[in-house]
């Protein structure tokens, strides 16, 4: 059994900072509600915050629901623990691994992991800011359905395929 975890610095960002960030954007958003009759203008920057808030929290949530901070793998399971603000523990048995999206396995160098269990309808989720990233995405990939394999490297390989753009 192989354990991933999130350095401290990652955890305490991806844990907390929408704690401090909202109360912010809150605030900036109240004093241009105080001030917005007095110059139209300020609608914007108001109808931009708001937006903010939005994708800020919605962000969060599936964060809240995804993210697992310490996952064990071995040759038949994935273990996520230590959800934000949780106790729960979900295991995924690889051979019901349906699908692997985003991120690494979406042929994007950064971005949050998915992987998809089928037979319980569960995703898990982490981001290649966890300790040996590399090293998870390989042992998820060596382990499961081939087809899911087989799609996942394409969509890897387009990374190193696509054209140089400076010697044009």
């Amino acid at each position: 059994m192989q354990t991933f975890t999130y350095p401290i610095f990652w955890k305490f960002i991806y844990r907390y900072s929408n704690l401090v960030i909202t109360p912010l954007l809150i605030a900036y958003t109240l004093s241009l509600v105080i001030i917005i009759e007095h110059n139209l203008i300020i609608l914007i920057p108001f109808l931009l915050s708001l937006f903010l808030l939005y994708y800020l929290n919605k962000s969060y949530l599936n964060f809240y629901k995804l993210v697992a901070y310490k996952i064990e793998v071995d040759d038949e399971k994935i273990i996520c623990t230590d959800f934000l603000f949780s106790s729960k523990s979900i295991t995924i048995l690889i051979k019901d691994i349906e699908s692997l999206s985003g991120g690494i396995f979406d042929g994007r160098y950064r971005g949050l992991m998915k992987v998809y269990d089928g037979k319980n309808n569960i995703y898990i989720g982490f981001f290649d800011r966890i300790k040996n990233s590399s090293k998870l995405v390989t042992l998820i990939l060596s382990k499961v359905d081939k087809k899911i394999y087989d799609k996942v490297i394409e969509q890897i390989q387009s990374i190193k395929i696509k054209p140089d753009t400076k010697n044009k």
